[in-house]
C-alpha cells in the first residue's frame, strides 16, 4: 500500500504581514490613547493650578480690603488698579492692570497682583519702602486682575462707591494656544466712613 502525502499548508508571508499589520493598527491605537490621557492630565494639572492661583488672589484682595498701612495700602480706597496719573484727591489703587507675571511669594505687602510681585521682567520686583521680591517666576501663567465700581445710589456723597466688582483671569498655554481661568466676586465695603483717607 502507497501512502501520499498531502501538502502541509501553514502561513504565508502575505499571512504574517497582514497579522504584523493588523498588530501594528491595535498597538498605535493604544498609545494614542496612552498619549490622550497624559496630555489630557497635563491639561488637567495646568487648569487645577490656574483655578487656584486665580481664587488665592481673590482671597488676598478680599483680605487688603481690610488692611491699612500708610502710604502702601489705604484699606477699601486701594482696592483699585493702578491709574497713571492717580486720581486727583484720591487714593490711587494698588493692583497693577493687563496681564502680569506670577510670583511664588506675594511680596512684602502680602497681596497678591501689586507692584512688589506683579513686575515685568524675570529680575527682582523693587518698590520703594521695602526689600526686593526675588521670588522665582511661576512659569507659563500671567494673571490679570480688574476691579469696576458699581454704582451705588443709596451712599451717599462725597463716597457713593460702597461695592467693586473684582475678576481675576489667570491665563496659561496649552499646545501653543492660550486658556484663561477666570473667577469675579463682588466686594463690599460695610464701613461707614465716606472719607477718602
Amino acid at each position: 500500500m502507497m501512502r501520499t502525502k498531502g501538502k502541509e499548508n501553514g502561513f504565508s508571508y502575505i499571512d504574517v504581514m497582514i497579522a504584523i499589520v493588523i498588530l501594528m493598527v491595535g498597538i498605535l491605537g493604544l498609545v494614542s490613547a496612552l498619549l490622550a490621557n497624559l496630555v489630557r492630565s497635563y491639561e488637567s494639572e495646568k487648569l487645577i493650578l490656574s483655578k487656584q492661583l486665580a481664587l488665592s488672589t481673590v482671597e488676598s484682595i478680599i483680605s487688603a480690603k481690610e488692611l491699612k498701612r500708610a502710604g502702601v495700602i489705604e484699606g477699601w480706597f486701594s482696592i483699585r488698579n493702578v491709574i497713571s496719573p492717580a486720581p486727583v484727591g484720591e487714593a490711587n489703587g494698588i493692583f497693577l492692570a493687563g496681564f502680569n507675571s506670577v510670583r511664588e511669594d506675594m511680596g512684602w505687602d502680602g497681596v497678591a497682583g501689586t507692584a512688589d510681585d506683579a513686575c515685568a521682567g524675570t529680575g527682582a520686583c523693587t518698590v520703594a519702602g521695602g526689600p526686593p521680591n526675588t521670588s522665582a517666576i511661576i512659569q507659563g501663567f500671567e494673571r490679570e486682575i480688574i476691579i469696576t465700581d458699581l454704582d451705588d445710589p443709596e451712599r451717599p456723597a462725597p463716597n457713593p462707591i460702597s461695592r467693586r466688582t473684582v475678576t481675576v483671569n489667570v491665563r496659561y498655554a496649552i499646545n501653543q494656544t492660550f486658556r484663561t481661568q477666570s473667577v469675579t466676586t463682588i466686594l463690599t465695603n460695610y464701613d461707614e466712613v465716606n472719607d477718602e483717607p
